[in-house]
């Protein structure tokens, strides 16, 4: 069964979400990463699916369907976001997963509305020490390459080669599903204090740490599933980078589906 597409709204905040539904069973939200969409889980989410979850798999704001504002806004607008769609279905809790971009989300979600979040899982773990383990300037660069069509396809390519995939692993799988207008989404990190979100609340969190990222070193979630103590599960994936998704599918499927189970 192929994913079901509806609109969450919150009118008051003038933002629409869309989300791919599919599955039954306890709610797991995905969030993709930075100016990609919820098309990125179609392989997760039919492998949840199978196992006996409903996946709940988001377009952020300005991808897809969704709209609202990118400008200015801050990780707990980004949590409210997650928030909105995670309290409309079952029991108003739900797992929370996030890839790339996604794993701030995610991790801000569980900290500023707790009370939606049964679990964590990011992939991989990064993005709050950047003033420690800044981006690599040659993958800054290549980034804005990534999605630029009037670029020759063998550029963008190689541009997703260095910022995004392992090396062997074809990067051709993403020359579509760029949503570019959705941005101005990142600029919430550097609005919003690190230490409030860091470490994703206090509930159960896995790290899938992949060890050819060449934005997150393996390093950073190594530190980070220290000072989280016995909450964190924390796991590697060889052969792939900060796409992961696409590189690893069946590796990542069954690291999640395993702590999700033991966790529901």
């Amino acid at each position: 069964m192929e994913p079901v597409s509806l609109v969450i709204e919150d009118a008051e905040r003038d933002v629409r979400i869309e989300v791919l539904v599919q599955g039954s069973g306890p709610d797991v939200l995905l969030v993709p990463s930075a100016m990609r969409g919820a098309a990125d889980f179609s392989h997760l989410q039919a492998s949840l699916a199978h196992a006996g979850f409903r996946s709940l798999a988001i377009n952020p704001r300005r991808a897809g369907r969704s709209t609202g504002a990118v400008d200015d806004l801050t990780l707990e607008d980004l949590a409210d976001d997650v928030a909105l769609v995670v309290t409309r279905f079952g029991d108003r809790t739900a797992h929370l997963v996030g890839h790339a971009l996604g794993n701030i989300v995610v991790r801000s979600a569980a900290s500023f509305r707790p009370e939606i979040a049964r679990t964590v899982t990011v992939m991989p773990c990064g993005g709050h020490n950047l003033a420690d383990r800044p981006v690599p300037e040659e993958v800054i660069a290549a980034m804005p390459r990534c999605h630029d069509e009037s670029l020759p396809e063998s550029e963008r390519l190689a541009a997703m080669r260095t910022a995004f995939f392992a090396p062997g692993n074809d990067p051709a799988v993403w020359l579509d599903g760029w949503w570019p207008e959705s941005a101005g989404i990142a600029g919430a990190i550097g609005r919003t204090d690190p230490e409030l979100w860091w470490r994703g609340g206090d509930v159960p969190i896995l790290i899938i740490q992949p060890l050819n990222d060449a934005m997150a070193h393996r390093d950073t979630g190594i530190s980070a599933a220290e000072a989280m103590g016995r909450r964190a599960t924390y796991v590697e994936v060889d052969n792939c980078g900060h796409a992961i998704l696409p590189e690893q599918p069946e590796e990542i499927a069954r690291h999640l589906i395993a702590f999700l189970r033991a966790n529901s």
